[in-house]
């Protein structure tokens, strides 16, 4: 058991370092696509024939750690699109209001009638906020958060730097707000979570809702989820494979 800890830790440094050095492309002003192309090539482009797919990175990220989830995606000719924010100098009702806007107007480009929307940590928190303050009624189809603090982060109560951390903090005015959200009508939630995870330990990562699926995945960390092909694996088919509808 220490071993298979150890050696999960130890690709969890060995992702981090990787997404690090990816850093640069995400921080362009490149959409998601371009960003994919330059680290994984695909040969041919197809129309998209299903609804289109927000990505909302987490806390210190960009785009670029998406590659893996978003080329799978692409795959399957789905349309891809990902939000870049700073971290700092914000809040998370802020960049709820980057997410809605971002939401209005991939809708309003693609003409589909609805999104699905998958964050990963503080970006699963930005989701839910949007939710909480009723802007994205009837526009969302799937939410998938991946190792989202919805019962907090202890590092967060560690090192409480700026209002977006405090927000993270276990038991905060916002996560109680959150935790009294329903799930709005007609969507569907898959809630990740990873067993060596220790920045969001055990079931902090799964929000309170009943309609909430959830699924753990084990051996990999808090930042490996991005790249397991498990994780990758459970949120490719919680999407519908064929499934346009224009609004």
């Amino acid at each position: 058991m220490i071993g298979r800890a150890a050696a999960a830790q130890a690709r969890e440094m060995a992702v981090m370092a990787a997404l690090a050095a990816m850093a640069p492309l995400g921080r362009a002003g490149d959409s998601v696509e371009r960003v994919i192309d330059a680290l994984l090539p695909i040969a041919a482009q197809i129309a998209p024939t299903t609804r289109p797919v927000l990505l909302v990175h987490g806390f210190a990220g960009t785009k670029s750690c998406w590659f893996a989830l978003a080329r799978a995606l692409r795959e399957r000719s789905m349309s891809v699109d990902a939000m870049n924010y700073s971290t700092f100098g914000t809040s998370v009702e802020q960049l709820a209001d980057q997410l809605t806007a971002r939401v209005d107007r991939l809708l309003a480009e693609t003409g589909a009638d609805k999104v699905h929307l998958i964050g990963h940590s503080l970006g699963g928190i930005v989701i839910a906020q949007a939710f909480a303050d009723g802007r994205l009624d009837g526009q969302v189809d799937t939410v998938v958060t991946i190792a989202t603090p919805f019962g907090g982060s202890p590092w967060a109560n560690l090192c409480p730097l700026g209002a977006t951390v405090r927000a993270l903090r276990h038991g905060s005015p916002l996560l109680r707000r959150l935790a009294e959200a329903p799930v709005p009508d007609g969507v569907r939630w898959l809630a990740l979570t990873a067993a060596r995870d220790v920045i969001v330990p055990g079931r902090r990562s799964v929000p309170r809702h009943a309609e909430v699926h959830s699924v753990t995945v084990d051996d990999v960390g808090h930042v490996g989820m991005l790249l397991s092909p498990l994780v990758v694996g459970h949120i490719v088919a919680a999407l519908p494979a064929h499934e346009l509808a224009v609004a």
